[in-house]
């Protein structure tokens, strides 16, 4: 009888808990990767025409690249122009990313809470003519004209959005993502073959006269869906709630942190204002600095008064102060804007570069993106503890039923 225990209990740890763990960090881990990949490419400069290809020599380097499809040439390589000269792109073995439009409010200030999807290139069968493409990666040089190629180190980015072009890399780094990892590939497909296994066992049991281990079995086999039973089915449905909250809370870490890019970190305490260069060399500014009470419009910065933009968006924080180690002084924010000067003092404008953001946000990056980071931490805490106990009351309740019906 241990040993029918030994496997009833190694089916269940295996397909129930392990396998559907692994697709869990897998699933994490490439989409992870990606963010990764596009905050890599946001720091590549736009690719140059060919002329200026040749005139490096034909050096490969990384770039990036907006333009529409031009045309399709064999099975792998696409044309793409920006109106002015053209690229090509090999997508051989290269997976492309759908960017939907969204909801209209996937910007900044609201980041989508939506999801990516992806498809293999080989899968593509059809583009229309003039379809939204960006690419990012190695360019070499063939014949005088650039190819975007992927190499052994980097990997081609292409993406087909269906957004304007600045809101591709907030889409894509707040979509990047599973609503939920622990539901992934692996999940059905584990918990099917490991319930059908122990259903074989329970009849198997139940045809030797043992009722206990048949039982048990049964109770096993039937565990995936008892979250969904009542009484515990509301302790489900927090647990998807908690589950959505941090996953919206890692959403706002990384937002966060995507103007800061432009910016490392240093151990010197923060300065009012921070300019850098864009990888198109256009000049950047962070800026911190306190509303002046009287004009809205106004921000007051080592004592320069310094006007915002009409159409300045602001970053909306959504923190609960437990998790805030300093409250949120709603006069201080930070600014990041592309900007101009002169003898009148600096000018903010929204950054010709589509990679870079405009934006406005009340209190300091950092530590609310470590704060949200905290806040995701515990409430996926929360989630597991109430699907546990979600299933701790109700397996006990389908044994207890399938015993008056076993006898």
């Amino acid at each position: 009888m241990l040993l029918h225990l030994l496997i009833i209990l190694a089916l269940v740890t295996s397909f129930y808990i392990a396998l559907p763990a692994f697709g869990a960090f897998v699933a994490r881990g490439q989409w992870r990767r990606f963010r990764e990949r596009v905050t890599a490419v946001s720091h590549y400069p736009t690719a140059p025409p060919s002329a200026t290809i040749r005139e490096r020599g034909g050096a490969p380097g990384r770039y990036r690249f907006f333009g529409t499809l031009e045309a399709i040439q064999g099975d792998d390589r696409i044309w793409l122009t920006n109106g002015r000269y053209s690229v090509a792109a090999d997508l051989r073995n290269t997976r492309v990313y759908l960017i939907p439009e969204g909801d209209g409010t996937a910007n900044l200030s609201t980041p989508s809470n939506g999801e990516l999807g992806s498809v293999p290139w080989s899968r593509i069968f059809s583009l229309p003519e003039g379809t939204p493409i960006f690419v990012g990666g190695v360019l070499f040089s063939e014949d005088g004209r650039g190819v975007f190629k992927s190499d052994g180190r980097t990997r081609l980015l292409v993406a087909i959005y269906d957004c304007p072009r600045e809101n591709v890399v907030p889409f894509a780094i707040s979509g990047g993502r599973q609503r939920n990892e622990l539901v992934n590939p692996f999940t059905l497909p584990s918990a099917a073959i490991g319930s059908l296994g122990l259903l074989l066992f329970a009849f198997t049991f139940l045809s030797q006269s043992d009722h206990l281990l048949a039982l048990l079995a049964m109770t096993a086999a039937i565990a995936p869906l008892s979250p969904f039973l009542p009484p515990g089915v509301p302790l489900y449905f927090a647990y998807r709630a908690f589950w959505k909250k941090a996953r919206f809370m890692r959403i706002q870490r990384d937002m966060l942190r995507l103007p800061l890019r432009y910016f490392p970190e240093t151990e010197s305490p923060p300065r009012g204002r921070r300019a850098t260069l864009l990888p198109d060399m256009e000049p950047y500014l962070m800026v911190r600095g306190i509303k002046d009470p009287r004009d809205e419009r106004t921000l007051v910065s080592e004592d320069e008064r310094i006007t915002l933009p009409p159409d300045l968006p602001e970053r909306l924080i959504e923190i609960p102060r437990a998790f805030q180690r300093a409250p949120v002084q709603p006069t201080h924010h930070v600014v990041f804007a592309g900007y101009d000067a002169d003898e009148a003092g600096i000018h903010l404008k929204k950054p010709e570069d589509p990679f870079a953001q405009m934006v406005i946000i009340a209190g300091e990056p950092r530590e609310l993106a470590r704060a949200s980071e905290r806040a995701a931490l515990l409430y996926e805490v929360i989630a597991a503890m109430l699907i546990s106990i979600d299933v701790a009351v109700n397996v006990p309740l389908v044994f207890w039923v399938l015993s008056k019906i076993i006898k």
